[in-house]
């Protein structure tokens, strides 16, 4: 079995970490939207309060990203190095 190249195996773990944060943004964006009826951020104008908004729910997104990477239930990257 061939080892991947360095450019495919950053590829695929940066496909992984973007899917990952991306999906739980989404998705905390979501929650934040039905749950505590907040507006989305209007990346149009981005302001003090959009900004703030993007911020939070993406770092909410990596926290969450790292609990369980952590605690060995999912792998901290798909694609292994040497």
């Amino acid at each position: 079995m061939t080892t991947p190249t360095p450019y495919a195996k950053d590829l695929g773990n940066l496909l992984y970490h973007s899917a990952t944060v991306g999906g739980l943004s989404v998705g905390y964006s979501m929650v934040g939207k039905k749950l505590l009826k907040m507006k989305p951020a209007d990346l149009g104008r981005l302001d003090i309060e959009d900004s703030t908004k993007l911020v939070g729910t993406v770092a909410l997104a990596f926290w969450t990203q790292d609990m369980p990477v952590k605690q060995r239930i999912i792998p901290a990257n798909i694609i292994k190095s040497n």
